[in-house]
């Protein structure tokens, strides 16, 4: 048997197949008439993102035909549309290749925790369009988590200083709820301690589990960020995607209540702010830290998760049901492609 030989054949996902892609397709063209007739017209860069989606792997807009020199093995592979927004199969890939990359080179085999923070009301969707907020949210609570850390393993070694102590802070931005909602919030995986710097050699100091007292706290801090940022509730958020996103929210209201009767643990809630640090991982355990790094760069659904009901709804499944037991949402078309719309992000150079 040649060394190059495959035990079974490779079957690549369809997107082009897909309902959603499938969706987008039959609605798109109706969808965009009347937000024309209403007066908005989608930005370029949504209207772009939606229309390379609908093409995405079709083998009729382009491949790459590749071929094994000692087999002769061949293997055609469909041209992808590289979408930023949500697209199961591009940022699948993204997701796969950025949680091996952090692995196998970036992330030190010490102990991590994930802190999510997650904000109430108007906010969460606004982060969604304010660049230069969100930014300034996204440093505020790197800097507020490296803070609590330094000072927890100065307090927990006896140390008489923090200017040796180091902390690591990875963060990603999540768009986007079950239900496909735009919910802006922040996942941050953090090492749980801090390094010492110790001449040429550096030691890593774990911390103890964060207290409500700490929490708190890195909710304060960030707080000071946003109050001094956050001046009125205006935004110059392009009419359409205003449009779009109010035609998201619209419907049965799925969330959870305020209050659950059982909170869970190393959660805070504070200045309308929710901070979770509950998730740790021992990062000698490289393919649990591996599932962690691909589940906060996970695209907002997969190819299965989305489907067309024989009544013209459509359903998005729930990667994990709800406390309330809620395990899907199911949609019209037309809000549907709202939401996709509204999960784009505006591209950082124009």
């Amino acid at each position: 048997m040649p060394a190059c030989a495959r035990p079974g054949i490779y079957v690549p996902r369809q997107t082009h197949d897909c309902d959603a892609a499938v969706l987008v397709r039959r609605h798109l063209p109706g969808f965009l008439a009347r937000l024309e007739e209403g007066g908005h017209a989608l930005p370029e860069f949504v209207k772009a993102e939606l229309e390379a989606f609908a093409k995405c792997g079709d083998f009729e807009k382009g491949f790459v035909r590749t071929a094994c020199r000692q087999c002769c093995d061949e293997l055609l592979v469909p041209f992808s549309c590289k979408g930023r927004g949500f697209c199961p199969s591009c940022m699948g890939r993204r997701m796969a290749e950025g949680a091996a990359l952090l692995v196998d080179h970036v992330l030190p085999a010490v102990g991590y925790r994930q802190w999510v923070l997650s904000f109430e009301g108007p906010l969460a969707v606004r982060l969604g369009y304010d660049q230069a907020l969100l930014a300034k949210v996204a440093e505020g609570l790197a800097r507020a988590v490296m803070h609590d850390m330094r000072w927890s393993v100065k307090e927990s070694h006896g140390l008489c200083s923090v200017a040796p102590l180091s902390a690591g802070v990875f963060t990603v931005v999540q768009r986007f709820r079950s239900d496909l909602g735009l919910y802006v919030h922040l996942h941050c995986l953090v090492t749980d301690g801090a390094f010492e710097e110790l001449g040429a050699d550096v030691r890593f100091l774990p911390m103890a589990t964060p207290t409500p007292e700490r929490l708190t706290a890195v909710l304060a801090q960030i707080h000071k960020v946003v109050a001094a940022v956050v001046e009125d509730d205006d935004r110059d958020v392009d009419p359409a995607l205003a449009a779009c996103v109010q035609l998201g929210l619209q419907g049965p209201h799925l969330a959870l209540p305020c209050e659950p009767v059982t909170r869970p643990p190393l959660t805070m809630t504070a200045f309308g702010m929710h901070l979770h640090a509950a998730t740790t991982v021992d990062g000698s355990d490289r393919k649990q830290l591996e599932r962690v790094c691909r589940y906060m760069l996970r695209p907002p659904f997969a190819h299965d998760a989305v489907q067309a009901l024989p009544d013209g709804r459509v359903r998005v499944l729930f990667k994990t049901p709800w406390r309330s037991g809620v395990a899907h949402a199911d949609m019209t078309p037309d809000k549907f492609l709202a939401r996709l719309c509204a999960l784009v992000p505006r591209p950082a150079f124009t």
